[in-house]
């Protein structure tokens, strides 16, 4: 038992090892004699616990994802009505990402960026993440907060994509301001983008009675 906490250990020792360093210099620039250094490792001892460097970055950010993924869960419990939630969403996912800036980091100017991205575990509980913002559309379209017409996958779209602008921003600024900064007037604009036109309605409704 002490010596499966041992590798458990190192294990940890070597992905903390090259969280930092991929955050730091970059994943192009980092190789596995840096990373091996840092965790106090030799070459040969490392690839006992990774095939490689790649192996490293599509590892790293699994239980970072994972955990957001739990949270949200927890966030999102008993919030009504599809407006209130879409806020809950992004708040909730801006402040973990202010949080671990090292995991965001590597996820959004690293990962998101490599080929074998689609094919690993982190994809599929990425997609499931999102996966939130279309059911969330869809309560918004069946209580009338949201318009009728609106297409829950573009609208989850046009949501993912201006948070990987943001943050994809803020790690290239070094992270030298908020995501907060301009948070509500940038979830004013979506939703007003996705809300239901009252006068719309009023004006379908008045054609209704008077058939």
């Amino acid at each position: 038992m002490a010596n499966k906490n041992g590798k458990e250990k190192t294990r940890e020792r070597i992905i903390n090892s090259a969280k930092r360093l991929f955050a730091e210099q970059g994943y192009q620039k980092t190789t596995i004699i840096d990373i091996s250094k840092q965790a106090g490792l030799s070459e040969a001892a490392l690839y006992e616990y990774f095939q490689g460097k790649e192996d490293l970055l599509l590892t790293i950010p699994q239980l970072w994802v994972s955990e957001l993924l739990a949270g949200l869960e927890e966030q999102l419990f008993g919030i009504k009505g599809a407006t209130n939630k879409l806020r809950k969403y992004l708040w909730w996912n801006m402040r973990r990402i202010e949080q671990s800036p090292l995991d965001a980091k590597i996820v959004y100017l690293s990962l998101k960026t490599n080929a074998n991205f689609l094919k690993t575990e982190v994809y599929a509980n990425v997609k499931t993440l999102y996966s939130y913002l279309i059911d969330i559309f869809e309560e918004g379209k069946a209580s009338g907060e949201m318009k009728s017409d609106l297409n829950p996958h573009l609208a989850r779209n046009i949501v993912v994509g201006t948070m990987d602008h943001m943050v994809t921003r803020w790690l290239l600024r070094e992270m030298s301001y908020s995501l907060f900064d301009d948070l509500e007037e940038t979830f004013d604009l979506l939703v007003d983008a996705f809300r239901a036109d009252p006068n719309k309605n009023s004006t379908t409704q008045e054609v209704q009675r008077n058939q």
